[in-house]
């Protein structure tokens, strides 16, 4: 054998020896930090899209507020009874 197949085979048992001993472990403490991060950005992404859904609930409740501000006391009235009628188990 030449000095080149000593270089290759010494290579190859190095590569060999490292990966025997690697497997099964993580590569870093890192890896297991950024599956964290991940986890905690998704969580903060599902946060902020109830946030948004339920500003866009209120902005609905107070425009409807806003129109039925309009209604007179016997219009308020007749809402309530109707609503009561409804409500009612038959």
């Amino acid at each position: 054998m030449g000095k080149i197949d000593y270089k290759i085979l010494l290579i190859s048992l190095c590569l060999l020896h490292f990966s025997v001993h690697c497997q099964g472990r993580p590569l870093s403490k890192r890896t297991v930090s950024e599956v964290q991060f991940m986890h905690n950005l998704g969580e903060h992404k599902q946060v902020q899209e109830r946030r948004e859904w339920l500003q866009m609930r209120l902005r609905g409740i107070h425009a409807e507020l806003d129109e039925l501000s309009d209604l007179t006391s016997d219009e308020i009235q007749h809402a309530l009874n109707v609503l009561d009628e409804l409500l009612k188990p038959e």
